[in-house]
């Protein structure tokens, strides 16, 4: 399994964040990795990100979501995290907002890689004190981190 290191350049995390909507917070999620240099077609990430999410909600509750695509506008696997300034509904079956969104990314031909990496995250946040963690963290870097401490 690649690490979180490998896959989260810590640019791609951030703290407080606006968004009013889920699709505002998923359009700031691939922002954040398109103004980083990772997503030479933001256009096309997003429209994958929102299809996938029209699917079924990406919420796994306890205010966490993983929305994710897999995109030919994206070279490699990558992700970004964010804690938003106010949660968003995001369809959760727990019926909770959610304030804090990890967007996966990653080629058509890694679906195991992506997998895995979704399987990880969701292992991780089901762990309380981590969620926490994540909810007090300073700032982006904190974020990744805190991500980093956990390869």
């Amino acid at each position: 399994m690649t690490s979180f290191k490998h896959i989260l350049d810590p640019v791609c995390a951030a703290v407080g964040v606006a968004a009013d909507t889920k699709e505002a917070a998923l359009a700031q999620a691939v922002e954040i990795l398109a103004k980083n240099g990772k997503v030479p077609d933001s256009a096309g990430l997003l429209r994958e990100v929102l299809s996938r999410e029209s699917l079924a909600p990406t919420a796994i509750g306890e205010g966490v979501a993983l929305p994710h695509a897999l995109s030919a506008s994206v070279p490699e696997t990558m992700f970004a995290v964010l804690r938003l300034a106010r949660a968003v509904d995001f369809g959760a079956d727990d019926g909770g907002p959610v304030d804090i969104i990890f967007l996966i990314a990653g080629p058509r031909n890694e679906t195991s890689a992506h997998l895995k990496l979704l399987s990880k995250l969701a292992r991780l946040l089901h762990d309380e004190k981590f969620r926490a963690a994540l909810r007090s963290a300073a700032d982006g870097r904190s974020l990744a981190e805190l991500l980093y401490e956990k390869d």
